[in-house]
Order: structure tokens, then sequence, then C-alpha cells
């Protein structure tokens, strides 16, 4: 059997934690803009532009660094195969050398831990993390 998938996937614009993040830095904006001016208008006004060049910021890094991670599991290995528009990096590792593995259903990422370095994990969805948990704990790796 093998485990395959793609991150980003097409749809996917944000990292839920980078959602988190940015609500909570334009909560703190609409909040501070308000005590400062006390007028809701402008809390509102500059809360909106800060979201916006976020967004305008963020979609011009994603198009300039393209990056883009592949991740296949075997019975016998994990490969990942990360490229961005300047470079190609390819890990395998034997499943038999992973010592420990964490996952976030939260903000859908993780890590392995192997005998020569820790490996990161996104996922685009839960399911994708729930299949490679499955998968995890079938071949003995708890």
């Amino acid at each position: 059997m093998v485990l395959q998938w793609k991150f980003p996937a097409k749809k996917v614009q944000f990292l839920r934690i980078e959602l988190v993040t940015v609500g909570l830095l334009g909560l703190l904006i609409l909040i501070l803009t308000y005590l400062q001016f006390t007028d809701l208008l402008f809390a509102f006004m500059f809360t909106v532009i800060f979201l916006g060049i976020y967004a305008i910021l963020s979609y011009l890094s994603q198009l300039i660094r393209l990056v883009e991670h592949q991740y296949q599991v075997t019975a016998t290995h994990f490969e990942v195969l990360r490229k961005t528009r300047f470079k190609t990096k390819k890990e395998k590792v034997a499943l038999k050398e992973i010592k420990h593995h964490k996952l976030d259903p939260l903000f859908l990422g993780g890590y392995l831990v192997s005998k020569h370095k820790r490996h990161s994990l996104y996922f685009n969805t839960k399911r994708e993390l729930k299949e490679f948990e499955r998968f995890l704990k079938k071949q003995g790796k708890r």
C-alpha cells in the first residue's frame, strides 16, 4: 500500500495557523485603533487595510516562491520531495528509523523524528492527516 499527497493543494490559500495569527492581529489592531481614536469607522478602516495588505503580500510571496511538498509513504519508507522555484530537495527515510511522530489535527501539521533529523509534515485536510496516522499505526509506529 502506498499513501501519497501534495501540499499545498491548489485550493489552499492560507494555512490555519496563519489565519488564526492574522485574525488575532486584526482584532488587536481593531481594539487598539478604537481605543486610540474612539471612532469605530477608523478602527474598521485600519483593520481592513491591514488585512488587505497582508492578503496581497501573501499572494505575491506564494507566486514568487512556489513551494510544493510531495509526500509518499510505503510499507518500508517515507519520502518527501520539497520543491521551490529555486531548488529541489529529496529526503528518504526508512520507517524503521522513525523514533517518534507528532500530528496536530487543529493546524494540519506535524513532524517525524528519525535517527538523523526532524521531518516536517503538512496536510491539506484532516482526512489526509488521519490516513497518515492510521498508516503509521498499522506499520507499528506509535
